[in-house]
């Protein structure tokens, strides 16, 4: 799909719409271009006003995607990570421990769909205006360390409002020159979230999760090196739990492992 968006297509995505294909088409266009993001923002404003359900995004922001609904996470089961992560229930993976793991749950399944998506060659990075608002919005004190060192950069970011069982979240998504794809994850944390780096095993997709305050956090990789994903994991969790960048001695870590690693085989 290479023609520009229509208006057609715009009001189909604020609508939700659109196949998963063109969502994340018009998703990846919209964090490329701020006048089309302002254009998507006033159609929500419009349409939300028109429901009686007004409400008023920041211009130049991502417009917040669709809740995965009981029935969605069905959907994505389809996909065999998010399989995998079910399966993870059923072997002592994940065991259900009552800190509400839906959260999780909908980050795995978002993890599972994005790695489908075709990679946008040359993909710029999120703009810093964009995610600087979806952090306003989220109203929690996060920190996303700047991952260039592991040869990553953030080209995605999606705001996702709170529903129902699901509060606001966030998916950042860092992409590699060599097929590689990570997402954090970031959300308010339910208070018997481990303050402990854990890790999940899910055939081919690894994660980990951890809270630090208020803050849920869940790192998702798939096909990428253990050794590479393991450091990125435990330098991710530092600085999180710290709340300040790498320093040198992190970064040449993060560019030796990531260096020597193979490709990614999502």
């Amino acid at each position: 799909m290479n023609e520009y968006p229509t208006e057609e297509m715009l009001s189909a995505y604020v609508d939700g719409e659109l196949s998963p294909d063109e969502d994340a088409y018009v998703a990846d266009a919209i964090a490329r271009d701020p006048r089309l993001a302002a254009r998507v923002a006033t159609l929500s404003r419009v349409k939300s006003a028109l429901s009686g359900l007004a409400v008023e995004p920041p211009e130049g922001i991502l417009l917040p995607g669709a809740r995965r609904s009981k029935a969605m996470l069905a959907v994505a089961a389809s996909v065999g990570l998010f399989v995998a992560v079910m399966t993870g229930l059923l072997t002592g993976f994940l065991q259900p421990d009552g800190d509400r793991n839906d959260w999780y749950r909908e980050a795995a399944a978002i993890h599972a769909e994005w790695v489908q998506q075709p990679a946008a060659a040359n993909a710029r990075e999120v703009d810093a205006n964009l995610y600087l608002a979806s952090i306003d919005r989220l109203r929690l004190p996060i920190h996303a360390p700047d991952l260039t060192s592991a040869k990553l950069r953030l080209t995605y970011l999606r705001f996702y409002e709170a529903k129902g069982n699901f509060p606001a979240a966030m998916h950042l998504g860092y992409t590699g020159r060599r097929g590689c794809r990570l997402t954090l994850w970031v959300t308010s944390a339910p208070a018997a979230l481990s303050t402990n780096l854990g890790e999940v095993r899910n055939g081919t997709m690894r994660s980990f999760r951890w809270r630090t305050d208020k803050v849920a956090y869940a790192l998702f990789a798939t096909g990428m090196a253990e050794q590479r994903f393991t450091t990125i994991a435990d330098k991710v969790y530092e600085a999180t739990r710290a709340r300040h960048g790498f320093d040198d001695e992190t970064r040449l870590a993060l560019n030796d492992v990531s260096r020597k690693a193979p490709p990614c085989a999502a």
